[in-house]
Parts: C-alpha cells; sequence; structure tokens
C-alpha cells in the first residue's frame, strides 16, 4: 500500500472509464501517483460481501461478472461484459502496484458527504437531488484536503463551486486534451478514446477536439 500522499481525488466514473478503455496510465501521468480514490469507490478489504455492501467499483466487476455467464444473454453480450469485468477488475493491480491509495473519510468530512447525499441536506450546496455517495465522499474528501477533484458529475461540480468557488478540478474531456496537449497521445487518441468512452457509456456528447472536415464539406 502507498505511503504517498495524492494530490487528487478520483470518483467512479472517471476511473471506470479509463479503466474499461485500458488507460489509467495516462489518469495516472496526468494527475500523479498515486491517485486518491475513496474507500465507497474501490475498497480492496472488502472480501465477500453481499453486492449491496460492496464498493462501486467491485459491485461493477460482479454485476459485469453475472452478465458474462447470463444464459438469457447472447454471446456478443456475454463477451463483451467479460472483457469489461476484466478491465474494472485491474483497479486491483493498480492498488497492489501503488498507484492509488484508499481514502476513509474523517468525522468531518463524513457530515459533510452525509449532507450531499442526503435529498434535504443537498440543497444547501445549490442541489435539487442528491449526490451519489462516490461523488459526495470525493467532494467531501477533496475540499477538506486541498485535493484536485476529478469528476464528470454536474451536480457534484456545482456543489464543489457552492462550497469553494475556485477549487481545482478535472473532467474527463478535460484530462483526454491535456493528454494530447502535452503529447502523451495524438488529438486522434483523444477522439477515439472519448469516443469508445462514450460506447461503453459515457454521456459527454462534445469530442474533445474537432474533427477534421471530410471532403466535400464546407
Amino acid at each position: 500500500m502507498s505511503s504517498e500522499s495524492p494530490n487528487s481525488v478520483v470518483d467512479t466514473v472517471v476511473l471506470r472509464y479509463f479503466l474499461l478503455v485500458g488507460r489509467v496510465d495516462l489518469l495516472v501521468s496526468l494527475l500523479g501517483a498515486p491517485l486518491g480514490i475513496p474507500r465507497i469507490v474501490f475498497d480492496p478489504d472488502e472480501g465477500d460481501v453481499p453486492d449491496a455492501a460492496r464498493s462501486e467499483i467491485t459491485k461493477s466487476v460482479s454485476y459485469q461478472q453475472r452478465v458474462a455467464v447470463d444464459p438469457a444473454r447472447d454471446t456478443t453480450e456475454q463477451g463483451d461484459a467479460s472483457r469489461k469485468a476484466a478491465q474494472l477488475a485491474g483497479v486491483a493491480e493498480m492498488h497492489q502496484a501503488d498507484l492509488l491509495v484508499i481514502l476513509d473519510m474523517t468525522d468531518a468530512e463524513l457530515r459533510i458527504a452525509s449532507q450531499l447525499v442526503s435529498p434535504s441536506g443537498c440543497k444547501a450546496f445549490g442541489l435539487s437531488f442528491p449526490l451519489g455517495a462516490g461523488e459526495a465522499a470525493c467532494i467531501a474528501i477533496g475540499t477538506t484536503r486541498d485535493l484536485v477533484v476529478a469528476t464528470d458529475d454536474a451536480d457534484a461540480l456545482r456543489a464543489l463551486r457552492t462550497i469553494a468557488p475556485t477549487h481545482p478540478y478535472e473532467r474527463i474531456r478535460k484530462l483526454l486534451m491535456r493528454s494530447a496537449e502535452i503529447h502523451m497521445i495524438s488529438k486522434v487518441d483523444a477522439n477515439q478514446l472519448h469516443a469508445e468512452m462514450q460506447r461503453l457509456g459515457f454521456w459527454d456528447t462534445i469530442s474533445p477536439f474537432p474533427k477534421p472536415k471530410t471532403k466535400g464539406q464546407a
């Protein structure tokens, strides 16, 4: 387990999609190792527990593993789920390689997070609907410990601006753009990774870079 302090705290969505496309190396290079991960996002110590008690990434792994052997699914769905499960399970290797550190919330952070996940408490942060547990933990930990917050949740970013208007944050598209701007990957690669994330369920519809016009376009 890494003894270094992280510079960032990463939520489930950001970690999930970089895992799914097999490019967590970009995430680590851009944010610095180790990545800070709330225990609710990934808990390497949870053991054999019911799905409801699992951390968010391992819950996703368990779901994909079930789909992969579900006789009601066709072979394409089963194969896709098997690949997703394997990619997401790579988070354990990251932990073993000291590329991430698990963050437990302090009492003060738990109070902030509990407000953010509460239908009534979240209104103090300018929200109409509560955050998910992973996003709430990231905001609570990030603002309390002055860590860069990596999230693509619009409501989480709204809460972040309410707590600390100038607090640094990262989004997936922004990370892909920066990786191309500093020549870690090409702009074409950045767009392709973004498109693959979209295919896998990511909701951002704007490509990191404008696509070249094809012949015949004005």
